[in-house]
């Protein structure tokens, strides 16, 4: 069952569409973005495989909670829960903006946001959390925007360009969520 459509100010979460795939294939692969996520890629143009691997990728997640973020009616990128467990009641945030213009101005911090509302209010879920290499500061920042706080560290988990990084572990719990979003905090 696709997950629910969540609507912020500025941006949409909804299920993928067919025409998503065209989109994303226009940005192409962005090696900061990424090496963002472990993996090494050089600037280049998406091919037309590529992207209908993407796409099918996204449709085998049917059975977890994956939205693609729309930005002025257009993909901006995705946002999914993983690992979702049911009698913990916990899960796995994972986002990635698609192409470096849409970086920077505030697009992932409220998809997470709305995703967190959503996991500790329709989902019931207890905690969420999340990995991120130790070199990505910017997604760090907006985690810690969003209520997120390190946990620890899985020493020299990922391999890149010939030199170890740590994964950092981030989680955020549901009374940390609701505790947050006061106009004080700019979160509500």
């Amino acid at each position: 069952m696709p997950a629910p459509v969540l609507t912020g100010e500025r941006v949409v979460l909804r299920p993928v569409e067919e025409r998503d795939r065209d989109v994303r294939r226009s940005y192409g692969y962005h090696r900061e973005i990424e090496r963002g996520y472990g993996n090494v890629h050089e600037t280049r143009p998406m091919t037309e495989a590529e992207a209908q691997s993407w796409y099918d990728g996204l449709l085998d997640r049917l059975d977890e909670p994956c939205w693609v973020i729309e930005v002025e009616g257009h993909l901006a990128g995705i946002v999914f829960l993983q690992s979702h467990h049911v009698e913990d009641r916990r899960a796995r945030l994972a986002i990635g903006l698609a192409a470096p213009h849409l970086q920077g101005r505030g697009y992932g911090t409220e998809a997470v946001m709305l995703v967190l509302g959503h996991a500790f209010g329709s989902m019931g879920l207890h905690r969420v959390d999340l990995r991120v290499l130790e070199f990505n500061t910017a997604a760090i920042a907006c985690y810690r925007r969003c209520g997120f706080v390190e946990e620890g560290r899985e020493r020299e988990d990922c391999l890149l360009d010939g030199e170890w990084y740590d994964d950092i572990v981030m989680g955020i719990l549901d009374r940390e969520f609701h505790a947050g979003r006061t106009p004080a905090s700019g979160l509500g």
